[in-house]
């Protein structure tokens, strides 16, 4: 019998710290960790998401990370055996081939089990440690990834391996990977800052032109960006780990600093971004307004390190 760790997972609003009766979830999570402790190859099994974290909804997916030694991978063969086992589907062909979701994602597989979606995520142990590192010394990156309107941030990993439970982990591989983490890196916070404050002023900048000759799609895609671009600055000058754009933009409504209205504004503007040149170029300027608050907000609770070569006052 594989040694299953038994971890309490709290729902929204219920402490971790409250005992309570097993509920399906427990019961889902220990019986697929099991599971997949007997294939050959799989290091760790974890929970990710909303699940660890304790903000998931009822009918919030169960993401469980599998983490592998790519030197010693386990095979998808038996990989598909088993999730075809536990899937209420009985089905083959359910997960992917490594990589098959991309660079940032790798892959994974889509369950349903006792009619609740399960996702399982492939985990590269060795690139995981190593874009941490990169993400400690302050280099980050995101790449195109469907499903991430603002790409796959490589602080996802970081984010990840901070927040997991480990169901199983004979080996404590996890271990260490959660002490580099353990408290919110320095370097990633600068480097996410100043950065992405750059990023939303520059989608605002380039979008006055088309704004002005009513590109309707391409004005709100590049407020969209400036927008997403600002919640990223608020997760870092919080010290908050990131995991995913969902939700992303209200949790950060409720963050200790972050500028009076930010939120609000946001909503107003991408609510009603206007369909003519006239309303989109006043479109333009409100978030222009809205990012230069947030840089000032910033420069005051979080001054810029005067080494850092980029200028994020004047774009």
């Amino acid at each position: 019998m594989m040694a299953i760790e038994h971890v309490h997972i709290p729902s929204a609003g219920c402490s971790a710290k409250q005992p309570r009766a097993a509920t399906w979830i427990d019961e889902t999570c220990g019986r697929v960790a099991e599971r997949l402790a007997s294939i050959a190859g799989i290091k760790a099994v974890a929970l990710g998401g909303s699940r660890a974290r304790g903000t998931a909804r009822e009918d919030s997916d169960v993401d469980l990370g599998l983490y592998y030694d790519p030197g010693e991978p386990f095979a998808i063969d038996a990989l598909d055996a088993a999730t075809c086992e536990l899937d209420d589907r009985h089905t083959s062909g359910l997960v992917t081939p490594f990589g098959g979701w991309g660079t940032g994602v790798n892959g994974g597989g889509w369950l349903l089990i006792g009619a609740h979606h399960v996702d399982l995520l492939y985990r590269d142990l060795r690139r995981v440690r190593a874009v941490i590192e990169r993400c400690i010394r302050g280099e980050i990156d995101a790449v195109y990834q469907l499903g991430h309107p603002m790409g796959f941030q490589n602080q996802i990993y970081a984010g990840e391996i901070h927040v997991c439970q480990p169901l199983y982990d004979p080996a404590a591989v996890l271990a260490p990977l959660k002490q580099l983490v353990a408290a919110y890196p320095p370097c990633m916070r600068r480097a996410l800052v100043d950065k992405h404050l750059f990023d939303a002023q520059f989608e605002i900048e380039i979008a006055a032109g088309p704004a002005a000759r009513g590109d309707l799609v391409y004005v709100n895609q590049c407020l969209t960006q400036a927008a997403g671009f600002m919640v990223l600055v608020l997760y870092a000058l919080n010290e908050r780990f990131f995991l995913n754009e969902k939700n992303s933009f209200i949790e950060s409504g409720s963050f200790a600093l972050r500028p009076h209205n930010l939120h609000r504004e946001i909503e107003r503007i991408l609510g009603q971004p206007g369909d003519s040149a006239v309303t989109l170029t006043r479109s333009v300027a409100a978030m222009r307004s809205i990012a230069a608050n947030l840089r000032d907000f910033c420069q005051e609770k979080y001054p810029p390190d005067p080494s850092a070569g980029r200028d994020i006052a004047v774009l």
